[in-house]
């Protein structure tokens, strides 16, 4: 009988090798990052009595070299250094969509002036951080083709952040969307059989044709999109109630995703 649980893992591997075989990564690489991988999960959630984990409980449980573990932890420690983005982009385009200052007498994202007081992209800008500079966060929008600029007003051209101009944001995205969709579903597993903590739903169907997937496509982007603009509306409307609360230390994201496959080839065994 096959595992269970190699059959997930190999459901689940399957597209995270077909992204690194089109970048051109070879099974070394992937088995380098799979090491740390394992020296970070251990370190960060199988310590004892909270207690610093020692290189040789750690080469117990991953079953690796401790010359191996050694260098994979230092590797580690320099790079946790390395300052992480603070997202200023996005929240600057949810600003721009949630704020009423900013939006229109509809509730959408008004067309801004360049600058100047009032309901401006300057003013924008400076609502959000006083770490980015009104030109500089312009320059970007432009480049990853989320506003356009026409005679000194700017105008917002993307539904949402959706960075496909540029390689490292959306492999960003990649990263942090669906490494908590996958850690939510694990913290689910691995509470059972009791119910997990975690939110998590999926409708599936097959034997459908293509013109009824064009219509589920529409249908599911449509509520989507809807559902994710009003939890991301409450959200900054919560982070700002927070802001000064000691305990405003946790995360939160919500997703929704659509996908769809011809399996004629499958099922015919081509």
């Amino acid at each position: 009988m096959t595992d269970p649980l190699a059959t997930a893992m190999r459901r689940i591997m399957l597209p995270l090798v077909r992204l690194a075989l089109s970048r051109g990564l070879v099974f070394q690489t992937l088995s380098d990052w799979l090491k740390d991988a394992y020296v970070l999960t251990a370190t960060r959630h199988f310590s004892l009595d909270e207690k610093r984990i020692t290189d040789s409980r750690l080469s117990l449980l991953t079953g690796l070299q401790r010359k191996d573990i050694k260098a994979i932890r230092s590797r580690l420690k320099a790079d946790s250094q390395v300052p992480i983005s603070a997202g200023h982009l996005p929240r600057l385009l949810a600003h721009w969509r949630n704020d009423a200052r900013f939006q229109t007498g509809e509730g959408q994202p008004a067309e801004l002036s360049r600058a100047g007081e009032g309901a401006s992209f300057e003013v924008l800008v400076t609502s959000v951080t006083q770490d980015l500079h009104p030109r500089t966060a312009l320059d970007e929008l432009l480049r990853l083709g989320a506003v356009e600029v026409e005679a000194d007003r700017v105008r917002l051209t993307a539904d949402a952040f959706l960075p496909t101009a540029d390689a490292a944001a959306m492999l960003g995205y990649l990263g942090g969307n669906l490494g908590d969709h996958a850690a939510a579903s694990v913290e689910n597993v691995l509470q059972a059989p009791a119910p997990g903590p975690n939110f998590e739903r999926a409708v599936h169907y097959n034997r459908l044709s293509e013109d009824s997937i064009r219509e589920l496509d529409g249908l599911s982007r449509k509520l989507g999109q809807a559902a994710l603009e009003k939890i991301n509306a409450r959200a900054r409307e919560l982070q700002n109630r927070d802001a000064d609360l000691t305990d405003a230390t946790y995360r939160f994201r919500v997703g929704a995703f659509v996908y769809t496959e011809d399996t004629a080839e499958e099922e015919t065994g081509q």
